[in-house]
């Protein structure tokens, strides 16, 4: 049963912390391009802040996910379990050797992007919510992309 979708506008401080969230994301796929031997860093140190990173930010995502089940009275198991598998899957990449790291993370970002947009469509979430999750995701997923890429 779809549920009516919420049409209130977009949060300004949702719009700002998800793009400040971005700077990471950006940040350690471009340096290590533009500067590799800055501040006697190396590739390694940029590729795992990046997995690092993105581990947290699946976790938090999931996180999205756990309380809004919380906040149904029906809740489902299959809800759940949505909102635990980014920080397993994300977990996981933390201790799998490059390039599969980035491909995991890449597949859990994506995963939460449709999911999310689904879960927005079904009226679980405000449109704005969806609308913010597809921007943000293909930022996200254009640096691991980019990182698979450059990082060799």
């Amino acid at each position: 049963m779809m549920e009516k979708v919420e049409t209130r506008p977009m949060p300004r401080s949702a719009l700002i912390l998800g793009v400040a969230g971005l700077i990471p994301f950006v940040g350690l796929t471009a340096f290590p391009i533009i500067a590799p031997d800055a501040a006697g860093l190396g590739a390694r140190a940029f590729h795992m802040a990046l997995v690092t990173y993105a581990a947290l930010i699946a976790s938090f995502l999931g996180g999205v996910r756990w309380g809004n089940a919380l906040s149904k009275p029906e809740r489902q198991t299959s809800e759940f379990v949505i909102a635990v598998l980014p920080s397993l899957v994300a977990w996981l990449s933390l201790a799998t050797p490059r390039p599969y790291d980035l491909m995991m993370l890449i597949g859990v970002f994506l995963a939460l992007g449709i999911s999310d947009v689904g879960l927005t469509l079904s009226g679980g979430a405000p449109r704005w919510y969806g609308q913010l999750r597809v921007g943000l995701t293909a930022v996200v997923v254009s640096s691991l992309i980019a990182a698979l890429f450059s990082q060799g």
